[in-house]
């Protein structure tokens, strides 16, 4: 017989610093009108009511060497700074700067660039973005680290993960000043003063997935996104579609797998947009009385190497019988 999940129960201790207002609330869930996000969780504590609860997660981080120089070497790249512009402008038309965007990515580490124009919506209420072409690259984790969550390992591949992201960002940036044009790296964790996902999958980095995270077609859940904006003349890219929405409809795998039930099975209504979205005043308590979380990704089928390139001629096999 199958265990029952055990239902989690948030300690007193973090429910005394819950704020008044529900994040589902600051998160736009159940508006009608598009509006750009306000800030939550990852930024500067004045900045958002949940503040005190990012102090109580770092606190409770486990004391273990591997994740604290792990945390170190992150915050050590996160810190660089990129050289100034160069005084001396290339000019080249937009289809080759981006190739050689990408080609900067790709040898900087990242698995996935892609290049949309920034739309309002996707910037922070309380930032200023000065640039409109936007850059959005991924770097993966790796599977075997990611499926121990919510332990150490997983927590520390995640910290790695998005210190390369902000490598690759950085080089991109570094670069694109060398051409003399203008850009700014913000990685892809703190204060990062625009939301990834939307341009990452306007770009074709990949589909929302119903956890809440971004389905790339080659790297499927393990993905971490970082971020750049330039004025440098850039071609966009296109969305990618290749049957995500559909499957997740009918998969219940990081649902089922949820320890606080956060995960919902239809989508939802947010900030004006319809989308799967994960329930922040559940999701918030578990994540911060563990090492963080990813469970969600650990489970997900998309995750497991060599599964992705199977579940798309799967479910292109599938949509070809139904015609």
């Amino acid at each position: 017989m199958k265990k029952a999940k055990e239902k989690f129960v948030p300690s007193e201790e973090q429910m005394a610093l819950m704020p008044d207002v529900s994040g589902n609330d600051v998160n736009g869930l159940g508006e009608t009108e598009i509006r750009r996000p306000s800030p939550i969780y990852w930024q500067t504590p004045e900045l958002t009511p949940f503040g005190p609860l990012m102090q109580f997660f770092v606190d409770r981080a486990p004391r273990d060497e591997h994740l604290y120089k792990t945390q170190m070497k992150t915050d050590e790249i996160r810190a660089r700074t990129v050289p100034p512009v160069s005084k001396k402008r290339v000019e080249k038309d937009a289809v080759d700067w981006s190739q050689l965007v990408k080609e900067v990515g790709f040898e900087s580490g990242a698995v996935a660039v892609g290049i949309t124009k920034m739309r309002p919506e996707w910037i922070i209420d309380t930032f200023d973005v000065p640039y409109e072409n936007v850059v959005t690259i991924g770097v993966a984790m790796d599977f075997e680290n990611l499926k121990t969550a919510p332990d150490v390992p997983a927590a520390a591949e995640v910290v790695k993960q998005y210190g390369r992201a902000h490598l690759v960002t950085h080089s991109i940036a570094a670069w694109i000043h060398e051409q003399g044009w203008n850009a700014v790296s913000y990685g892809g964790s703190n204060n990062v003063p625009i939301l990834l996902i939307p341009p990452a999958i306007e770009s074709g980095l990949g589909e929302l997935g119903k956890h809440g995270s971004l389905i790339n077609r080659e790297q499927g859940s393990v993905l971490r996104l970082g971020g750049l904006v330039t004025d440098m003349p850039l071609e966009y890219d296109s969305p990618d579609e290749f049957g995500v929405d559909d499957f997740c409809l009918n998969c219940k795998a990081c649902q089922n797998a949820c320890p606080p039930e956060a995960i919902h099975s239809e989508k939802k209504m947010v900030r004006g947009i319809e989308k799967w979205y994960v329930d922040f005043d559940k999701c918030l308590p578990y994540f911060n009385e563990h090492t963080g979380c990813g469970i969600c990704l650990a489970v997900c089928p998309w995750s497991r190497p060599g599964v992705p390139e199977n579940l798309i001629k799967k479910i292109a096999k599938r949509k070809y019988h139904k015609l």
